[in-house]
């Protein structure tokens, strides 16, 4: 199977060698397809990995999965061509955090939840100690 990887994040990076050691071949897709890291990725990952750009990954796709940090990812399928895209599996693996300059996380859908409450699919959201948040996004 053909797998495209949009995102190198470390979760695309690592999602992409667990394919490529299945023996799935794995084109990752970047806006630095010849970046030093993707070079260094692909040789450690072996000959069926490859980098390219986002649109690359998405038409050589069988198979696509979404590796990116939330605030790059309309830019990352934009990149890819929905007309790349359409059709095909899409694996979201999307990373939904925001960080502030220091470094710090962030929930964009925590406003959405109340911190702690049980949500509609039986999971449990991350109560936090931190009350004195100002806005109702809460940061750990």
């Amino acid at each position: 199977m053909k797998v495209g990887i949009l995102g190198t994040g470390e979760v695309g990076r690592t999602l992409g060698a667990g394919f490529a050691g299945l023996g799935h071949e794995v084109r990752i897709g970047s806006r630095e397809p010849g970046s030093d890291k993707l070079r260094a990725w692909a040789e450690k990952t072996g000959a069926r990995a490859s980098s390219g750009t986002f649109a690359e990954a998405a038409s050589f796709a069988e198979v696509a999965v979404l590796a990116t940090l939330w605030t790059g990812t309309e830019s990352a399928l934009r990149l890819a061509g929905p007309e790349n895209l359409a059709g095909k599996v899409v694996i979201d693996a999307t990373n939904p955090l925001l960080f502030d300059p220091a470094g710090r996380r962030s929930w964009p859908w925590a406003t959405a939840i109340r911190v702690g409450s049980r949500c509609s699919v039986g999971c449990r959201t991350r109560a936090s100690s931190r009350r004195s948040t100002p806005s109702a996004m809460r940061t750990w």
